[in-house]
């Protein structure tokens, strides 16, 4: 199975879960109007698959709102899998105004998955 199939596969899987029933669904359909998903559902899907895929699009590649339908799924995580080993690289500040303190650069979206999974793994008490 390709990459691009799994994603699709798990993408289907984690919907049908959290909407609670499994079925065809067109890859097409609103998640919230055609659905009936609400934003906790949306949040769940996003967390679940985000733990399956080891993969987090929306820390800097494409933002969470845009996502409307199944496909958008697909389309994000695909992105997010299409991205170089170490995500996305955040472009770097912009001089700070003078007399204000700069702010650090935002982290990639690979290493903000990794300290989520880390402090995932210590609330567990160790366990992965």
């Amino acid at each position: 199975m390709s990459r691009r199939e799994t994603i699709k596969a798990v993408v289907s899987e984690m919907v049908e879960e959290v909407a609670g029933e499994p079925r065809d669904f067109d890859d097409t359909e609103l998640l919230v109007d055609q659905l009936g998903l609400r934003s906790l559902h949306l949040a769940r899907i996003t967390a679940l698959l985000e733990v399956e895929l080891d993969l987090d699009p929306f820390a800097e590649l494409v933002p969470i709102t845009g996502i409307r339908t199944v496909e958008d799924l697909y389309r994000a995580y695909d992105l997010a899998a299409d991205a170089p080993a170490g995500g996305a690289e955040a472009p770097d500040a912009a001089p700070a105004a003078p007399g204000t303190t700069p702010v650090p650069p935002a982290t990639t979206a690979r290493e903000a998955a990794l300290r989520a999974r880390e402090l995932r793994t210590r609330a567990r008490g160790g366990q992965e």
